[in-house]
């Protein structure tokens, strides 16, 4: 029993049982008295027929078109492996199939559109009654094959609320995928998979298969990448976009192409098309792929409307990413076109977004100068924020020039104050990593004793710190500014919660040697000349410290080796004994 209504509909055996020689009588030959409506139904059974990529036939089976435009209604499984397929009449016509419509692998029904029919027999559908029979073709001349109605035995709902049939006839491979029809000549089910051995018949709904369609997110579905015939895009515009954007950023290259390729065949009209396709062979980085690329470009303006803005930013950011890279370069795709396309851009469209592009070529090119005037605009724009303040301190920093440190300090002071302005979660909350980053700046720039107090403001904001990093950070500057026992607690604090760190270690041993305390530093100085006995300072320290403490006698000896490996300062020591 391995229909797919077993593998759905478990609970329902019975159904399988207990059919007694009563219902065996109700499927009678009728070829003769079929209804006026039906005597066309023979001729709605097409043959699907799919090929390997050598063309060697693969399967075939029963379809039927659902549509007078080639909508095809056949089964999922005899396209795995296939690169072509098509339909063919009973009179031996054959039309290729050109796209997958829709697709369920669970239950076997695939929807295809095929390319334009001449004569074509499509099939009406039934959307609304609830027939106690269903009307079973007969498919060609041999003696003994008949019309047959078949009588329905039970009901159930499935795949989202179709129906699912379950009808007294015996099954059979023959029979799978055939249409059902009502007493009008209306299809009403498609017949399940089933073998000869099946004493029932099964069959969906024939609305589920109608119903099929790709969705945005179907290019990651199983189902249709194990496809090799091209997929059809959603017929919404958004959501086709949504699986172009998909697409290109996907890894698969033939994907990326097989969709942009159908996106542009879809939707002639649109810009986004041929600006993705610019990016993909932008990608494949040969100069007859960026001349296609340029053709592309040509393309998406021709088709911008009133985008013709983002058309040229788009393009900007395409030439930027052949400008930056050193290994693929391309006519004049330098800095100087992408800001061109900027300026034409800003041009149509003055968003602030254009103009910190261009903002950010010029630093990339050390213009820092033309970098601030742009990303000034930006910060008096509507997208000002906290982290374009921040960056334009970060441009000043590199301009470097006199009076920049102060500049800076004002831009990083304007940066807080933004911050601020957000009260979600708390304004301190959100301000605190702009001040962390100012006090940082200062001690680049040895303005220990400020730096020291934006530590502290920063402490106050975030409450309990568990990073060692930030306490070694404030060590350093509180050691620069000569306040010396915050340094001793703040680098303790750092050992404790990274105690194995040998350079907090180091650090909290030339403390104690800078205030003096020799007997406190020997210990540490000792454990770390025993882990690394060649380092210089260690051993130089360690020396220091011992003549200090009088113990010549041992200070010497870690003395001698330093000033042996290289070390000027041990050897002046020495020479000053």
């Amino acid at each position: 029993m391995n229909s797919i209504f077993k593998r759905i509909f478990p609970y329902l055996p019975s159904l399988r049982k207990g059919m007694g020689m009563a219902l065996l009588l109700l499927a009678l030959p009728i070829s003769a008295q079929s209804p006026k409506a039906l005597k066309q139904a023979r001729k709605m059974v097409y043959t699907v027929q799919t090929y390997d990529a050598e063309g060697n036939v693969l399967h075939k089976g029963n379809a039927f078109f659902a549509s007078p435009d080639g909508n095809l209604i056949t089964s999922y499984a005899l396209f795995a492996g296939a690169h072509r397929a098509e339909a063919i009449d009973a009179k031996g016509k054959a039309c290729p199939v050109e796209k997958v419509l829709g697709a369920n692998e669970t239950y076997d029904i695939i929807k295809l559109q095929t390319a334009p029919v001449k004569n074509l027999v499509s099939a009406p559908i039934d959307t609304t009654a609830q027939p106690e029979r269903l009307f079973l073709p007969a498919i060609g001349k041999e003696k003994g094959i008949y019309d047959e109605w078949l009588t329905i035995v039970n009901t159930e709902l499935a795949a989202g609320g179709y129906r699912y049939y379950t009808l007294h006839h015996a099954g059979g491979e023959a029979l799978n995928h055939r249409p059902l029809f009502d007493d009008a000549g209306n299809v009403v089910a498609i017949v399940q998979p089933s073998v000869e051995a099946d004493t029932l018949l099964y069959a969906l709904d024939v609305r589920y298969a109608v119903d099929l369609a790709v969705k945005a997110l179907s290019i990651n579905d199983p189902t249709y990448r194990a496809l090799h015939l091209r997929k059809a895009l959603p017929a919404d515009t958004t959501q086709a976009l949504v699986s172009l954007y998909l697409a290109t950023d996907h890894n698969d290259a033939a994907l990326r192409a097989e969709v942009i390729d159908e996106f542009i065949r879809s939707f002639p009209q649109h810009r986004e098309g041929y600006l993705s396709r610019a990016a993909h062979h932008i990608a494949l980085g040969t100069d007859s792929a960026f001349a296609l690329a340029e053709e592309d470009h040509v393309q998406a303006l021709a088709h911008a409307e009133d985008k013709a803005d983002e058309v040229h930013f788009q393009m900007a950011k395409q030439i930027l990413s052949v400008a930056i890279d050193t290994l693929r370069q391309y006519k004049n795709w330098d800095y100087a076109r992408a800001l061109a396309e900027l300026d034409k851009a800003h041009a149509v469209n003055p968003l602030p977004i254009y103009t910190q592009q261009q903002g950010d070529i010029y630093i990339t090119l050390k213009e820092y100068t033309a970098a601030y005037e742009k990303y000034m605009e930006v910060n008096r724009s509507d997208m000002g924020s906290p982290d374009t303040w921040l960056r334009t301190a970060y441009i000043i920093e590199q301009r470097a020039e006199e009076g920049d440190v102060e500049l800076a300090i004002a831009l990083l002071d304007s940066a807080v104050h933004k911050a601020t302005l957000n009260p979600h979660p708390s304004p301190l909350t959100q301000s605190a990593p702009y001040v962390l980053e100012r006090a940082l700046f200062k001690a680049r720039h040895d303005l220990h004793r400020p730096a020291v107090v934006d530590y502290n403001l920063y402490e106050e904001m975030v409450g309990t710190i568990s990073t060692d990093r930030f306490y070694y950070l404030r060590e350093q500057s509180e050691a620069a500014s000569r306040m010396f026992q915050q340094a001793l607690d703040d680098i303790k604090r750092a050992i404790s919660l990274a105690p194995q760190q040998p350079l907090y270690l180091l650090e909290l041993a030339t403390l104690n040697v800078r205030i003096a305390r020799y007997a406190d530093a020997v210990p540490i100085l000792e454990v770390l000349v025993a882990n690394f006995p060649a380092d210089l300072d260690c051993n130089r320290l360690l020396g220091f410290c011992y003549i200090q403490l009088g113990d010549k006698a041992r200070g010497v000896p870690y003395l001698q080796k330093a000033a042996a490996m290289g070390d000027g300062n041990a050897q002046t020591l020495l020479e000053r004994m």
